[in-house]
């Protein structure tokens, strides 16, 4: 069976696409990354009218976490095992929420003085909290051991693309020494080292 061809639809920014680009880059699986410059030329193609698109095989489908699940299955990064699934959802939903909240903040909130204390909040209060709870479950190298999951290649997403966009106000990863060691070890993946520094 031949591999499915890919196109991944996304503005140029990271905001909700940039995930499904680093797993497919993580796991080395070819994809066409469209930067979409005309989104109201694309928006009908769109099941609900929104990006992130992803178009298999010439079907396109919607939703960035549902996309992003995929690229997980196709690249190996989402556990066969129900329980370990069952974990590794537990801890992308958590993640889901602190990148959600810094769109929030960074994006929809036009309110300057509002924007600044809002993410003050979540580098502060909300994050800390969250990832002193992720601290506790990663098993080794990764959250499940020595076998990476797509919850480690997003813990990389919502940091760089997140919690560190404004310089001011950088999350203090440090504090969470296991979970800093998790971004390192996705940071140097080969493609996805290649990728980041091909931004920059």
């Amino acid at each position: 069976m031949s591999a499915p061809q890919l196109k991944f639809s996304y503005f140029n920014i990271a905001g909700r696409g940039e995930l499904s680009r680093l797993i497919f880059t993580y796991a080395n699986v070819a994809f066409t990354d469209d930067r979409v410059v005309n989104f109201p030329e694309l928006k009908p193609k769109c099941p609900f009218g929104q990006l992130p698109l992803l178009e298999v095989d010439g079907t396109m489908y919607s939703q960035s976490m549902a996309i992003a699940r995929y690229a997980a299955r196709v690249g190996g990064l989402y556990p066969e095992n129900p329980v370990d699934a069952l974990r590794v959802d537990m801890i992308s939903e958590t993640l889901s929420e602190i990148l959600t909240a810094y769109i929030g903040a960074f994006f929809h909130e036009k309110n300057a003085t509002l924007k600044v204390e809002k993410f003050k909040k979540l580098v502060e209060e909300t994050a800390p909290k969250a990832f002193g709870v992720l601290e506790t479950m990663v098993q080794g190298k990764f959250f499940l051991g020595d076998k990476a999951s797509y919850a480690d290649v997003q813990l990389l997403d919502v940091v760089l693309n997140g919690l560190n966009t404004v310089p001011e106000q950088t999350f203090n990863l440090a504090a969470f020494p296991k979970l800093e060691a998790i971004v390192a070890a996705v940071k140097t993946n080969e493609y996805v080292a290649a990728y980041l520094a091909a931004k920059h």
